[in-house]
């Protein structure tokens, strides 16, 4: 019988933390406009990693925490990540296979997704209206997929994260 060594789950807490940081980090104006979506980034890659673990409730609760550091209504960002998370758990097995510029392609398409629920909510609660620059934060996302999955596969491998 062999002993397994622990889970280290804190490895998941503190990379949402460190999006969660760089999401409200101060910018200037012209860039905060394309700020890109660190959280829902950070999230996916744990969705697609461990489907098992990390599921909807887990981004319901992210999305809970992210509305606390950014301080907007309760529940406007769990909106958002719930739907990320369950595009992932439905495509995670093919999602494993696709090399890393189809998986920037789709990165880019969820993540298009989540700006558009979250500009409608936003619309809807009456903070923002509707513009096309509400999309720049898909398009900076996507390049950095491929680096932060790299990053955090590292880690999740390093600190046997299961």
């Amino acid at each position: 019988m062999s002993i397994q060594a622990p889970n280290a789950h804190w490895v998941v807490w503190m990379s949402l933390l460190v999006a969660g940081v760089l999401s409200i980090l101060p910018l200037p104006a012209w860039l905060s406009v394309a700020r890109p979506a660190w959280v829902p980034m950070v999230l996916m890659y744990w969705v697609l990693a461990l489907p098992n673990r990390f599921g909807l409730f887990f981004a319901f609760f992210t999305g809970l925490l992210l509305d606390i550091f950014s301080g907007v209504a309760f529940g406007m960002n769990s909106v958002g990540l719930v739907l990320v998370a369950s595009v992932m758990l439905s495509l995670h097995r093919r999602l494993r296979m696709f090399p890393w510029w189809q998986q920037t392609f789709i990165v880019f398409i969820i993540i298009n997704c989540y700006q558009l629920v979250n500009l409608w909510i936003r619309s809807v609660v009456g903070l923002s209206t509707p513009s096309l620059w509400y999309l720049l934060p898909s398009i900076s996302s996507a390049p950095l997929w491929p680096w932060l999955f790299s990053i955090l596969r590292f880690l999740r491998r390093y600190f046997r994260v299961i």
